[in-house]
């Protein structure tokens, strides 16, 4: 009788190297991934968890005639907490609503103190701030292998990037036939922990695709400097624009008096727009002020806008048009990058992408553990079948 051997179908080569990218890839950088992904879905309620850190220190206990200037509320706080110097101060349209003020110690460790802008005492001072610091720094690598971790962040996130593809690559049917679809867009609870596992990988990994995408790639623009001029030099601005401001500022002329913190407050505070404003508090020889203002202020992103003011006239100071969009352009990549850009929505939406980021390179150790072992378990059951002829003969 003649048999026809049975010769299993190989995939074409293009499809294993996606195969082989997608596992080793994910496997050599899956524990950067997690941290990374963790610590952003972390961040993204990083303002939210400071407010809520302050409590009813946020509003005033009584709405009184006059505000205190910000030079007698920044005496108080230095006289309330001789050990911090302060570095910002953040007042509110709204008249209830406490100054914040920011400041640090000697060790460098950062914190928020609510004051009564009306009394000028200090209602509750965080340390919330400086943890989101550290958050933020684990986050980019920085902390605690300086520039190196940070490296090692870029590469761990152009892993990911390829992961997203090659995993879209691996996800899509040959055919799509209705279990195919069933397969690829419903989760099978009531099966092998192995089959749960592996739908756990794909499905949430599909429908997370699109934001992933956008929180790496707007991660690849703070992060990777070549990402960031070519983002920048696409929307015609100009990237690192404080930097250029800093050089543009007056030179300093001891002849001249500076405009007081308190009008420029109020003027900023007439703008429509501006619930919110915050100012840099500058050294003694400083000439401009970075300000802040808009609807709401983050301790990274912003529903407003950032510029830089003369102290010599409190005005604004102009700059060419591609420094201000690439204000603009930073502004809108980093509140894409942590959920700003759509409020409560945009965060919640950006942190269940971050927790489905964070589980992808675990589900997918899973799945490479599981079919390593089968792999052992049949090389073991062939052996044993062998050798158990061998004996009989």
């Amino acid at each position: 009788m003649n048999t026809k051997s049975n010769k299993v179908k190989r995939k074409p080569w293009l499809s294993r190297l996606n195969s082989w990218l997608h596992l080793w890839l994910g496997i050599s950088s899956g524990i950067i991934v997690v941290i990374v992904a963790l610590t952003g879905t972390l961040f993204v309620f990083c303002d939210d968890i400071i407010d809520a850190m302050a409590g009813k220190s946020q509003y005033v206990q009584e709405v009184q005639t006059r505000r205190q200037s910000p030079e007698a509320l920044l005496a108080a706080f230095s006289k309330d907490h001789p050990g911090l110097k302060p570095f910002s101060i953040q007042v509110y349209k709204d008249p209830s609503r406490t100054a914040r003020i920011g400041a640090g110690d000697k060790a460098g460790h950062f914190s928020f103190t609510w004051i009564d802008p009306y009394t000028g005492r200090s209602l509750v001072t965080s340390g919330a701030y400086y943890f989101f610091y550290v958050v933020a720094h684990v986050h980019s690598g920085e902390m605690p292998f300086g520039h190196t971790g940070n490296l090692i962040v870029q590469i761990a996130t152009w892993i990911f990037l390829i992961e997203l593809i090659t995993g879209l690559v691996l996800w899509w049917p040959a055919r799509w036939t209705r279990a195919a679809r069933k397969q690829r867009f419903t989760i099978k609870w009531k099966a092998s922990f192995k089959r749960v596992n592996y739908d756990l990988h794909n499905v949430p990994g599909f429908y997370s695709l699109i934001p992933a995408l956008m929180i790496t790639i707007t991660g690849l623009v703070i992060i990777n400097d070549t990402v960031k001029r070519s983002t920048h030099q696409l929307f015609g601005s100009k990237p690192d624009a404080f930097k250029y401001m800093r050089s543009k500022a007056p030179a300093y002329d001891s002849s001249r008096q500076f405009v007081t913190m308190n009008e420029l407050l109020n003027n900023l505070l007439q703008e429509p727009s501006a619930a919110q404003v915050r100012l840099s508090i500058p050294k003694d020889s400083a000439t401009t002020v970075f300000a802040m203002s808009g609807r709401e202020l983050g301790l990274k992103a912003l529903d407003g806008r950032m510029f830089m003011i003369n102290r010599y006239t409190g005005k604004e100071m102009e700059f060419p048009e591609n420094i201000r969009r690439g204000l603009q352009v930073d502004g809108m990549n980093m509140n894409l990058h942590i959920g700003f850009w759509a409020g409560w929505l945009g965060k919640i939406l950006t942190a269940v992408a971050g927790l489905i980021c964070a589980a992808l390179p675990v589900t997918g150790f899973l799945i490479w553990w599981g079919k390593r072992n089968n792999k052992k378990h049949q090389r073991t059951s062939v052996s044993v079948s062998k050798s158990s002829k061998t004996s009989l003969a």
